[in-house]
């Protein structure tokens, strides 16, 4: 697969859509729908699982090794835990956040009833006239955190009254900004900039002609941050599972911003010996900037898939992202070669 055979500006341009697109975990159809329409164009069906997990087979040439691709629309958010008596709202996380990352953050609320409301996440004693040093510099936590809802409301009743419940959806701004030199910067590229690899390696197939050597599954799942993501949803008799996810950038690790990178370890223990040498091997071939790199804090996809009793081997890959749940960066390059890996996966 050549560089020229990504359609580096249209993979972005579907990311740009996917990150504006807001789907925390348990409140992902927005996403799922968007990347349904967006997979039509290539030749085999999507369809959502009861889950709520977007799954779908482009028959290979052969069928003798059934191979899946794994990557998660789902990302970091909030849900209300209480409406306070000041009118504001106390929020319960989904997925692992720092409540520091998320301060200032502008946020949309969406209610049971169908109503949509924008806020900011704050501190309690966010004003700097209003409160010593002492007082604001307190570590951030659900209790002194709260998010202001941009309406006229001072009660929990008022705001009770605007249809806002326990229980309602909070979801942060991504904030997406591309720069003129290549970088991306949003909240949520974990783990949307993967969903766009594979989009990128799909398309790029299809469009010069070809399709997998092996029936290949397609599965975007929707529950993987907080554990579970990808436990169902896959079709019996697979040997490989490639999953997609971020890799992380950061001090003391290998990973950058501008290549793959296959991850050899992480919290979960090594992925497949096997597998992980083939992939090195295909990033060779292609001449791929990629990387190799173990994760101490970090899971993904394919260990849940793993501890849900699947018999395959398990191969991570993906693109270079940093600042992993806070307000990430990654680079076209980091796109552009994880789309080339997992096409050259697909052919191989």
């Amino acid at each position: 697969m050549t560089a020229e055979q990504i359609d580096v500006d249209k993979m972005v341009s579907f990311l740009v859509g996917l990150l504006n697109t807001p789907s925390p975990t348990g409140d992902t159809a927005r996403a799922v729908a968007y990347v349904q329409e967006a997979f039509a164009e290539l030749p085999f069906e999507m369809t959502v699982t009861p889950k709520g997990v977007l799954v779908g087979t482009w028959r290979g040439e052969r069928h003798d090794a059934p191979r899946a691709l794994t990557a998660h629309v789902d990302t970091l958010g909030a849900m209300v835990r209480e409406v306070k008596d000041n009118g504001r709202l106390r929020l319960t996380q989904l997925g692992g956040w720092a409540w520091g990352s998320v301060e200032g953050e502008g946020v949309t609320i969406y209610t049971s009833e169908g109503g949509v409301y924008r806020g900011t996440i704050l501190p309690t004693t966010a004003s700097a006239h209003a409160y010593t040093r002492e007082e604001r510099g307190t570590d951030q936590n659900d209790t002194n955190t709260e998010v202001r809802i941009d309406a006229r409301t001072k009660a929990a009743a008022e705001t009770t009254a605007m249809g806002i419940r326990v229980g309602d959806f909070v979801a942060f701004d991504p904030r997406v900004e591309l720069s003129a030199s290549g970088f991306i910067r949003s909240r949520h590229l974990d783990d949307k900039a993967s969903v766009a690899a594979i989009y990128g390696a799909l398309l790029a197939l299809h469009e010069a002609g070809e399709r997998p050597l092996q029936d290949t599954t397609i599965h975007i799942s929707n529950y993987e941050e907080v554990g579970h993501g990808a436990a169902a949803a896959m079709p019996e008799g697979l040997v490989d599972l490639l999953t997609v996810d971020m890799a992380v950038v950061a001090p003391q690790q290998t990973s950058d911003e501008f290549s793959v990178t296959i991850c050899a370890k992480d919290s979960g223990g090594p992925y497949h010996l096997g597998l992980r040498r083939e992939l090195e091997a295909l990033a060779q071939a292609e001449g791929l900037e990629y990387r190799v790199d173990v994760y101490p804090y970090y899971g993904s996809d394919g260990e849940a898939y793993w501890r849900a009793g699947g018999d395959v081997r398990v191969g991570l890959i993906g693109p270079g992202v940093d600042a992993s749940h806070h307000y990430e960066r990654t680079h076209r390059d980091s796109l552009e070669q994880t789309a080339r890996l997992i096409a050259a996966y697909l052919r191989s």
